[in-house]
């Protein structure tokens, strides 16, 4: 047996019986064998089994819950009563010492079969229990307010003023007088500013995680002027270089990779795309609250930003963070791996944007800061609104122009023709009367002369046999348009009241289902499509239907989605990656529509569709489906296009109480149309609406009725039904109106005046429809995104138990943050939410990014744990600095380049790293900043100088990441195919990531695995670095490179050994590292038994010489 919950004996008994209010009362009296039994039996297993968790001697029992006496095991803990006395099978604790469906108590080990007998015999007999005082447990209050008060990082921005400094001379910026300030106050001086090789070395890693080329180096040096250094900043800050060091450091945020882990490590299909954006986006200097806003509702920005060459849609790119995380492909508790997925997304949106660990209050209250466990859950009802999608972002901008104006132009055509048919049909109404006279007479007298009696009422005879031969047919056929004229033509006189009587009765529907969504009534804002395959909202009924050219061919009897043939043909463009798993023949990228979510009651789901297509139920947000779990989810479904709509069943019983939307995707250029979807034992009827309502209200109910009354109700009917085209709320009348178009040959008698006007605004509408449809871009590449869906809010996971949920939880910000929890129901308020977070009111926002920016510069944060502002995180060094930043950053328009430049012109950026002095008593760690910290560079840094100086480096930006070089012992399931060994000589920013096969060289130089945000990296010192600087062969390799290009220049050897040294560390050799490099190329040579001539050209020794700068510390740490 699986466990669902790993905790503390009994912690989650809190998590209650479904009725509240077992209250205490006075103990009963019980037997005294019955009390006897307890005292031998009961209370020495509570003891053994419970009471170091929930006894007499728990300050803080867990879940509130004790176990000392009856009263408290009654009461219960934070939900309420432990058992139901007489009643074992409704008590939480005898289903929880059972291993049950909730709780497996207690954690480590079961209780015997007989242990678990005695407590279920004890409840079972009333729970008996000695008379005795009731300990007393008061549960501690969670007062939000009292911890918001207390912690500085939930006050409001201050408003410092820089602070004045005795050594005026000393600050550049007012940034340097806040350090300097905290300096003299401790009596210590700032170290000496750092050489300008030095200066420059840091500067370039920071920026660019580059190093210096000679000629950067001795033209910096050269420059004289006072704006020298700036002039450096301004050119690395406008270098490409810039987003993609940047752009390493918001990854480790949002824990990116490109494959799912888990078993298979399943790929993350284009996951590319996302990396790319954040390089262009840091690039761009877009304003950091607008790159918080794009992440978190980036597909929901009424104005999205563009790509300033491409045009397409870059904001939605934003929100592919949400989707980095870590998917199971075939779990078996679906509803827990949703609410684990979902845990790492709060995770991380709460640790990256506010430095709050939001998900520590999974369980329970935050046990330190402001947080409740109803605030976690309310940033779960923001991802149960929202789904995953691979969003055709390169076209949805311009193809969603296209669809517009398609829908503009659709509709005027419709309203044209139909203002030509109401036109004919007014100048038509007398002779229609007539018509039907004629065909009643024929209809009574079959044998009559038609050609007389068509005569005799001034009517063509080929007019009117097609409407005689209509009628016949009609009468039969109770869902034909002209059923009730038919069925009235033939009744007597004093037989047509009842015969329209008959026809309009209604039959009760005994049919069993819940209404999950009708595409005929459901609201525009409620429509939700993945492109514009189908349109830009469901057809309604009576809406004009129009021909491929223009014409109209109908009127719609039942509103639908409606596949739009015009997207057909929809393409990846090359090298984009499908879907994974079953999911990935289904093509579903702009060619989805979904319904609402809802909770399965009964299990059976219904839907009446016409074409062949493939609905995908989307249970709890699970999609990965590959394996041998959840095949149930996916249906694939032919109809006929061409016959009636038909109900097609998909059995989810096993999933009763899971919620659930459905999406559905044509198959290939199919056409699909998907009308109702109802749950429950049964369906209602597929029979679209009948025109007997109509003709009712033209016939009256309590007299006979003559034939020429008839007649007249005939001809005002077909002018009430084309009075009624587009208006889908006259549902009775769309039958007799799509006849009317259908057969307009027999109702118009070919009337070419009509015939010409329609073809006319057909010819505009064609040649309008021909010049959009040539915009339409059908190829594109894709990228995982978020797609909003109905508004839901999650309920609170009691002790976080999937299965044990409480009250609801409105969606919304914590509540100690403020802001809004009133949100559209119509959809998530992600981007509501994302407004309210990025405010300048919000404390967090603008302190953890600036805390974030001076971390990566200076080595270590105003705040050391970047990733937690919470009581458990470290308190500010400089708090007046840390505002002051925040503010400067909001007034400079959240600009991140711009806070970058001025940091790294200050002179405490510029300090030298040489420790010395009384300083470092005085502050040991350097948490005033009175130097510089020396810094190791990253793993990416590392591998990145290794093939700048080898010259290897290729700067080719963007694409498809280079798969990962596969040592022989990294094996498993899942196993991709190797990447070359250089890594094509790509920056290591665009190299794969995937979960199960990380690089292990990466991992020894502490790139972390991408399980969660990641802030502030580890900064290891250990063997296995040294023995990969020795021993790995992409550093080997490209040592000799290295080697093989000196080898063949033609300076003196000295001056390739200086320049050497510049190339590697920025600096040239002191005097004992010049020494030792010549002594080892003598003794090389001389081993090999070369002339200095032929030594001076040996790629070998160059190439060791290479290798050996590799291995010094200078060339992996920043001074």
């Amino acid at each position: 047996m699986s466990r669902r919950i790993a905790a503390p004996l009994f912690v989650l008994l809190a998590a209650s019986l479904a009725t509240p209010g077992w209250t205490a009362e006075p103990a009963p009296d019980f037997p005294e064998a019955d009390v006897e039994f307890f005292e031998k039996e009961v209370r020495p297993l509570l003891v053994r089994h419970c009471y170091e968790c929930h006894g007499p001697d728990s300050d803080e029992p867990a879940g509130s819950l004790r176990l000392d006496s009856r009263t408290a095991i009654l009461d219960g803990g934070d939900s309420g009563a432990s058992i139901k006395p007489g009643n074992p099978q409704e008590s939480l604790l005898i289903d929880a010492i059972n291993w049950g469906d909730l709780y497996e108590m207690p954690p480590k080990t079961k209780m015997s079969d007989a242990e678990i007998a005695t407590l279920t015999r004890w409840v079972q007999i009333g729970a008996p229990w000695p008379k005795e005082d009731a300990p007393t447990f008061v549960k501690k209050a969670f007062d939000i307010d009292a911890r918001k008060s207390a912690h500085w990082a939930w006050q409001p921005l201050s408003h410092p003023l820089p602070p004045k400094v005795t050594h005026a001379d000393w600050p550049s910026d007012d940034i340097d007088r806040f350090i300097l300030a905290k300096l003299e106050q401790n009596k210590i001086e700032p170290n000496a500013p750092a050489d300008q090789r030095t200066w420059l070395r840091r500067v370039y890693f920071d920026l660019t995680g580059l190093p210096p080329k000679p000629a950067d180096i001795d033209a910096f040096l050269a420059d004289q002027s006072p704006d020298a250094k700036a002039k450096v900043v301004d050119r690395l800050l406008a270098s490409p270089a810039y987003g993609e060091k940047w752009a390493r450091h918001w990854l480790d945020l949002m824990r990116y990779g490109e494959s799912r882990g888990h078993e298979f490590d399943y790929n993350i299909p284009n996951v590319h795309e996302y990396r790319d954006y954040v390089i262009r986006a840091l690039n761009l200097d877009l304003p950091y609250d607008e790159l918080v806003i794009e992440h978190l509702a980036g597909d929901l920005l009424p104005q999205p930003r563009l790509h300033p060459d491409e045009q397409f849609n870059e904001s939605i790119l934003g929100t592919g963070f949400w989707h980095l995380g870590e998917w199971v492909h075939s779990p078996v508790d679906i509803r827990k791996d949703e609410s684990d997925r979902f845990d790492n997304m709060v995770d991380v949106m709460g640790k990256s944007f506010m430095a709050l660990t939001i998900a520590c209050a999974r369980c329970h209250d935050h046990k330190f800061d402001a947080i409740s466990q109803a605030d976690y859950y309310r940033q779960f009802g923001f991802l149960q609104s929202s789904e995953y999608r691979q969003v055709r972002f390169e076209t949805i901008e311009q193809n969603g122009e296209v669809a517009a104006k398609l829908a503009q132009l659709d509709q005027q055509t419709r309203d044209a023709l139909t203002a030509a048919l109401r036109d004919s049909a007014a100048a038509r109404q007398a002779q229609w009367k007539s018509l039907f006279l004629a065909a009643v007479a024929v209809l009574k007298t079959p044998d009559a002369d038609r050609a007389a009696i068509a005569e005799k009422q001034g009517v063509r005879v080929e007019q009117l046999s097609p409407l005689v031969k209509q009628l016949q047919a009609a009468a039969a056929d109770p869902q034909h348009p002209l059923h009730p004229f038919g069925k009235l033509a033939t009744a007597a006189d004093d037989q047509r009241a009842a015969t329209i009587s008959a026809l309009t009765a209604t039959t009760p529907n005994e049919a069993k289902y819940q209404q999950v969504i009708d595409f005929a009534q459901s609201p525009d804002a409620q429509w939700r499509a993945n492109g514009y395959a189908f349109g830009l909202t469901p057809q309604r009924i009576g809406q004009l239907e129009l021909s491929a050219e223009g014409m109209p061919q109908g009127v719609r009897r039942h509103g639908a989605a409606v596949r739009d043939a015009r997207w057909n043909g929809l393409a990846r463009a090359p090298g984009v990656e499908p879907d994974q798993g079953r999911l990935a023949g289904w093509d579903q990228a702009g060619r989805t529509v979904r319904t609402p979510t809802f909770e399965l009651s009964d299990g059976r789901i219904h839907y009446l569709v016409r074409g062949n297509g493939n609905a995908f139920a989307v249970i709890d947000s699970h999609r990965m489906i590959n394996g041998p779990l959840h095949g149930a989810s996916m249906r694939s479904f032919k109809v006929d296009a061409a016959n009636a709509p038909q109900w097609v069943t998909q059995d989810l019983r096993d999933y009763q109480g899971h919620r659930i939307h459905l999406e559905f995707s044509p198959d290939g250029d199919s056409p699909l149309e998907i009308l109702q979807v109802v749950e429950g034992e049964s369906h209602p009827s597929a029979a679209p609406p009948t025109s007997a309502a109509l003709v009712a209200k033209r016939v009256p109910a309590d007299k006979p009725l003559t034939d020429d009354e008839l007649a007249a109700a005939f001809a005002d009917s077909l002018v009430d039904a084309t009075a009624a085209i587009g208006d889908s709320q006259q549902t009775a009348a769309a039958p007799l109106a799509d006849w009317l178009v259908e057969n307009r040959a027999v109702a118009f008698d070919h009337d070419r005046d009509l015939d010409v006007k329609l073809r006319q605004i057909a010819a505009h509408h064609q040649t309008g429809q021909t010049e959009l449809v040539g915009q339409i871009r059908f190829q594109s590449r894709m990228a995982p995104a978020m797609w909003d869906g109905s508004g839901e809010n999650e309920r609170v996971m009691i002790r976080g138990a999937s299965r044990n949920l409480g009250d609801e939880a409105q969606r919304g910000l914590p509540v100690a943050l403020g802001g809004s929890h009133d949100f559209d129901a119509l959809g998530s308020g992600r981007l509501q939410m994302a407004h309210e977070m990025m405010s300048p009111d919000n404390p967090f926002a603008s302190r953890v990014i600036v805390n974030r920016l001076w971390h990566h510069l200076l080595g270590r944060g105003i705040v050391a744990s970047v990733d937690n502002f919470g009581v458990l995180g470290e308190e500010p060094t400089h708090p007046e600095l840390l505002d002051y930043l925040a503010n400067e950053f909001i007034a400079d328009d959240w600009s991140m380049k711009r806070m970058i430049r001025r940091i790294v012109l200050t002179q405490t950026y510029a300090m030298s790293s040489e420790p010395g002095g009384p300083e470092e008593t005085l502050d040991p760690d350097d948490k005033l900043l009175h130097r510089m910290r020396i810094r190791r560079l990253t793993g990416e840094a590392i591998r990145d100088e290794v093939l700048a100086i080898s010259g290897r480096l290729d700067p080719q930006m963007y694409g498809h990441s280079v798969p990962t070089y596969l040592t022989e012992f990294m094996q498993g399931r899942g196993r991709p195919a190797s990447g070359p060994v250089d890594g094509a000589g790509r920056r290591t920013v665009y190299l794969s990531i995937r979960r199960n096969f990380l690089s292990p060289t990466l991992l020894a130089f502490d790139v972390p695995q991408p399980a969660s945000t990641v802030g502030r990296r580890n900064q290891s010192n250990v063997p296995a670095q040294a023995l990969i600087l020795l021993n790995d062969p992409m550093i080997y390799a490209e040592a000799k490179r290295w080697g093989a290009t000196v080898a063949g220049q033609q300076t003196p050897r000295a001056e390739r050994i200086d320049a050497m040294f510049v190339t590697a560390l920025g600096r040239p050799p002191y005097a004992e590292e010049a020494t030792a490099a010549a002594a080892y190329f003598a003794e090389r040579a001389e081993a090999l038994k070369l002339s200095p001539e032929d030594a001076d050209k040996n790629a070998d020794i160059w190439g060791d010489l290479a290798h050996a700068l590799f291995n010094v510390k200078d060339f992996i740490y920043l001074r």
